[in-house]
């Protein structure tokens, strides 16, 4: 059977082209789409200008994916980053929008990320298959239409019309509460968030507090806080661990938000609230306050 080798790894991420037979007998350069796919704990960042000088750019981690133009330059913070860059041909896709939609004109949005789990299993069987010298081209050739159709049937949209406000509903909210609840430790930006859902920053941030009536970062500090308020006043974990369990990269800053919006510091309120529940404070003899090597 043919076989293919994978091609060396693009800017230290590995690049999986989509159709390695396909070839652009123009000899034009067809406008193909990058797909990256960042493994955990790697950050990647794209860039490019388009044709009147503006600049683009997007920063995206794990776990979400993203779409850019295959002109972008990529480039990762860590010496070693690890992920896959998957080149989407636009002739390909263009084929499976129209077996999906028919006639009607498709477009693929650019410089957009997204959740989705799908596109990540097929990254990750495909950086396995990547560790081999080389790969049966049928299975490339059937990893290839399913991306293809899938990303046509998710991302595509109507190419003459402009992009609706959808809402966010109650499946979409809990989505995304679920999503902070599991990584609430985490550095969440609200992109993230918006990726989840499959929005713009923009339109995720409008439709959010539509929804919600607050803005997404005011939901997400709440969240935060009421986890943090939950620990001081049901155990006795260090303020500083409270800090980092709930997404505060240093306990200063967490008493000062803490404080902001409660009126208290985090100390004072662990005390008040042993002060209602007196079997917090009891102590073993020996045992020392978790708190006395903690600032407030």
């Amino acid at each position: 059977m043919e076989r293919t080798d994978f091609p060396a790894p693009l800017q230290g991420l590995r690049h999986y082209p989509t159709r390695a037979t396909c070839v652009d007998r123009s000899g034009r350069i067809r406008p193909d789409i990058f797909l990256l796919v960042p493994a955990d704990r790697t950050g990647v960042e794209a860039s490019s200008r388009d044709a009147t000088g503006k600049r683009n750019r997007i920063s995206v981690s794990a776990p979400c994916i993203a779409f850019v133009p295959a002109t972008a330059q990529l480039a990762a913070p860590r010496d070693d980053p690890q992920g896959i860059v998957i080149t989407l041909d636009l002739q390909t896709l263009k084929s499976k929008l129209r077996q999906v939609f028919g006639s009607a004109a498709r477009e693929l949005p650019l410089w957009f990320q997204a959740w989705d789990p799908f596109l990540r299993a097929a990254a990750d069987t495909l950086m396995s298959l990547s560790q081999t010298a080389a790969v049966d081209a049928g299975c490339l050739e059937s990893f290839a239409d399913a991306i293809a159709l899938h990303v046509s049937y998710h991302y595509s949209r109507n190419a003459r019309a402009s992009d609706p406000e959808v809402p966010i509903d109650q499946q979409k909210l809990a989505r995304i509460n679920i999503y902070i609840a599991e990584h609430i430790a985490e550095n969440i930006q609200v992109e993230h968030l918006a990726a989840l859902v499959h929005m713009s920053q923009s339109h995720f941030a409008r439709a959010f507090k539509k929804v919600t009536g607050s803005p997404p970062h005011f939901h997400l500090t709440t969240e935060r806080l009421r986890l943090a308020k939950w620990m001081l006043s049901s155990s006795q974990v260090p303020l500083v661990d409270v800090a980092a369990r709930v997404g505060f990269q240093t306990q200063q800053h967490f008493t000062e938000v803490f404080h902001r919006y409660t009126g208290m510091t985090p100390r004072a309120f662990r005390l008040a609230a042993r002060s209602e529940l007196p079997e917090f404070g009891k102590r073993t003899p020996g045992s020392q306050n978790p708190d006395t090597s903690s600032q407030e």
